[in-house]
């Protein structure tokens, strides 16, 4: 038996992996990628059955349940060319409106076929939805051995791993300018800041899906100052909020949005120590 050190180190796991399935055939089982390996988006399709079509190149309706290359090298391709139709039928087209940019392609043999070996992980730069196809723009993260024109492959789309909460250990600092305080929220889910002027205005950029978010408003020191709350930020019960007078005091303010920011509940805590 070998010792550790001459072993040889194992190879970066590129999320296509099988997970053997509890039962049924080699080919039951899920990818890597959708039991939670990074990265860690939603899956949008899994494993959709296409075949390779390695005989042109250009910008065109691949024809049903095929995908194309925009490189006679594969590997080297910085457009693929997907019909909206599966080779199982299968009508793929609304996740061309949902895919996003940051997401993740991977493109891989039969797992019941010979070239089950071969795959390529690609990362998404722009979606275009056209009659009959999509244009997926791509960057090759990686891959394994080359695809024959016909092969018979699987496909799947992944989203970016969200971005919320990026490190959920910083608190970001943040300060207002000509009364705008700017909340960047891929920075994280934690803000604070001190007034030193009136806010009149709370500017939320970068907002996701969904999150919950945590504002710490600390009153000047001298001077107590006043905030004006986005419209949309919604008070349990109605009414509007007020922060605290008292100098150095310290107020918390939490805001959930579930549609992108169209509107937000907040909660809010005042006078802590």
């Amino acid at each position: 038996m070998p010792q550790i050190s001459e072993m040889a180190a194992p190879a970066a796991l590129s999320g296509l992996e099988l997970i053997p399935g509890l039962q049924g055939n080699a080919n039951a089982g899920m990818p890597l990628l959708a039991l939670g390996g990074l990265p860690r988006g939603n899956v949008l399709q899994l494993r959709r059955s296409y075949a390779a079509d390695l005989a042109a190149t250009t910008d065109a309706d691949p024809g049903a349940g095929k995908l194309r290359w925009n490189n006679a090298v594969p590997a080297s391709a910085t457009v693929l060319y997907v019909s909206n139709t599966a080779a199982d039928a299968a009508d793929i087209s609304a996740a061309w409106a949902t895919l996003a940019v940051g997401g993740f392609v991977y493109v891989q043999g039969s797992a019941d076929g010979a070239h089950r070996a071969n795959w390529q992980k690609w990362q998404i730069t722009s979606v275009t939805a056209v009659s009959g196809y999509a244009k997926i723009g791509v960057s090759l993260q990686a891959s394994a051995g080359a695809f024959a024109d016909t092969d018979t492959i699987e496909l799947t789309l992944q989203q970016p791993t969200p971005s919320l909460g990026v490190n959920r250990n910083i608190s970001n600092t943040v300060a207002s300018a000509s009364g705008v305080l700017t909340l960047d929220l891929s920075l994280g889910d934690y803000f604070k800041t001190t007034l030193t002027e009136n806010i009149t205005s709370i500017v939320l950029t970068n907002v996701p899906a969904a999150g919950t978010f945590s504002l710490s408003i600390t009153q000047h020191a001298s001077a107590a100052k006043t905030v004006t709350f986005p419209a949309i930020w919604k008070k349990a019960g109605g009414g509007s909020f007020v922060v605290s007078t008292t100098l150095s005091a310290r107020d918390r303010v939490i805001f959930t949005t579930d549609n992108a920011g169209a509107s937000y509940d907040v909660d809010m805590g005042k006078g802590y120590a």
